[in-house]
């Protein structure tokens, strides 16, 4: 498959994998803006928000804020969290993919924040980002566990 998260969904590539359902995985991104940088995943290949099928579309905010609740209430320090979709390349968009982004803020992170925009693919520190990723995914994954 030569589209990543159509790989992870078929369990044919690793991913810090939270929670899934019928219509969407929910994962840790690996190039994370600020920690516990969340992405929920259409399991539908739509490289277009408009060409998600409706059912998906329709469910994709309420999982969005029960993963946000998650996020608020996992003791990470969350205090903000924006929700953002790139649709389209000329969006910033990565991967044709649906996805939509959940990252975390806190009071006073916009330095960080632009930081990691400028720095997020570069090597270096990538040891020390995959452990943090493993810890926060365990945390999350058990806190979505015991919203279900």
């Amino acid at each position: 498959m030569s589209c990543v998260f159509c790989s992870i969904a078929a369990g044919q590539a690793p991913a810090h994998k939270l929670y899934e359902d019928e219509h969407f995985l929910v994962l840790l991104d690996i190039f994370p803006l600020r920690p516990a940088h969340v992405l929920i995943v259409s399991r539908e290949h739509a490289p277009w928000l408009g060409e998600l099928s409706a059912a998906p579309r329709d469910a994709l905010l309420a999982l969005a804020a029960r993963v946000a609740d998650v996020l608020y209430g996992a003791g990470l320090g969350v205090q903000g969290i924006n929700l953002l979709i790139n649709d389209g390349p000329v969006a910033n968009q990565h991967v044709p993919h649906l996805h939509l982004h959940l990252i975390p803020r806190r009071r006073g992170d916009l330095f960080a924040l632009c930081w990691r925009i400028l720095t997020r693919f570069l090597p270096v520190g990538r040891a020390r980002i995959d452990a943090r990723l493993a810890d926060e995914a365990q945390r999350l994954r058990n806190a979505l566990q015991r919203e279900s």
